[in-house]
């Protein structure tokens, strides 16, 4: 089984631009190992079937982006955002634990920040800050920083993140083990 960011490959290569690419890379190799081998959820309460067991957080790190995918098509005025979006998503559960193993830390879209701040140069501070701030709001109303949405506004960026997310942790998606469908 492959384990680290070559996993993601497929992924990664939807990231344009370079400097965006390199540093997800490189947040995803200093990534806690846990990452690699944990289910997507610790009580199994939280996610289908398909993303327990080992490498599950990492399948549903897969089927997110492939969701995000999807709601770009129906969303085409975030395009300008896709590398920030595939970003963030590829690395908005690598601290679900925090930096210990074992249950899902409730502050983990905070996490991310600090951690992977000596990555800032390979992407600029205010690129830094995007991604940052759309890890932080990937859980929306359930996480710890609540979305400010308007009656009548368009889909925001986090917003995107955060139903991909969403929506590829609920029990009804159905993916193969491998994050593909018709398995």
């Amino acid at each position: 089984m492959l384990v680290g960011p070559e996993i993601l490959g497929e992924e990664l290569s939807l990231v344009k631009n370079a400097k965006v690419r390199q540093f997800v890379e490189a947040c995803l190799r200093d990534a806690p190992e846990y990452f690699w081998r944990v289910p997507a959820s610790s009580s199994g309460k939280y996610h289908p079937g398909w993303a327990q067991g080992e490498g599950g957080l990492v399948r549903h790190t897969k089927a997110a982006v492939r969701v995000a995918l999807d709601l770009l098509r129906a969303y085409p005025h975030l395009e300008k955002s896709r590398d920030f979006i595939v970003a963030a998503l590829l690395l908005h559960d690598t601290l679900k634990h925090g930096t210990g193993e074992g249950r899902t830390v409730k502050e983990h879209p905070l996490l991310p920040e600090q951690y992977y701040r000596a990555h800032t140069k390979l992407i600029g501070r205010r690129a830094y800050k995007k991604v940052m701030a759309l890890i932080r709001g990937h859980m929306g109303i359930w996480g710890p920083v609540k979305p400010r949405i308007g009656l009548f506004s368009r889909l925001s960026v986090v917003e995107l993140v955060h139903l991909a997310d969403y929506i590829a942790s609920r029990k009804w998606c159905s993916l193969g083990k491998s994050g593909q469908e018709g398995e």
